[in-house]
């Protein structure tokens, strides 16, 4: 290819658009306290451990994720962070996390100021990450 060619195969294109400014303030994780995994990988756990009422509430919470909440299918090792503005799915994983505390399963709610890794995926309410060493994190590390 000649130098001429290699220097003007670009013009008349147009740039792609630039991703929002990032204005979340906070991001908010709900996982095991001791293990890397989030608060959705332990439904079927807590499903042998509640009660009929509380199953009840664990079928409802989970057909409001299933309905509401998007994820992609081809993510591997990433981890999901709620928005602080998404305060309604935060409320709702809050819910859930009460409702495994209250089985034994121990969830903690994490929070970060900053984007808590490299991100891979996101919407307006999450966002998929590769987590930095330093994002707060379970003190054991996935296999």
């Amino acid at each position: 290819m000649s130098r001429r060619k290699r220097f003007t195969r670009n013009l008349g294109r147009e740039l792609a658009s630039p991703l929002p400014l990032q204005t979340t303030s906070e991001w908010i994780r709900f996982e095991h306290e001791d293990e890397p995994y989030g608060v959705f990988s332990y439904i079927s756990d807590a499903e042998a451990l509640l009660s009929a009422a509380q199953l009840n509430e664990l079928r409802a919470l989970r057909g409001w994720f299933n309905e509401h909440l998007n994820a992609p299918d081809v993510l591997t090792k990433e981890r999901f962070w709620f928005c602080a503005e998404a305060v309604q799915y935060v409320e709702k994983a809050r819910l859930l996390s009460e409702l495994f505390r209250s089985v034994g399963i121990p969830i903690v709610e994490r929070r970060t100021k900053r984007v808590p890794g490299k991100v891979r995926w996101h919407d307006a309410n999450q966002v998929a990450v590769v987590t930095y060493r330093d994002t707060p994190q379970s003190t054991k590390r996935a296999p």
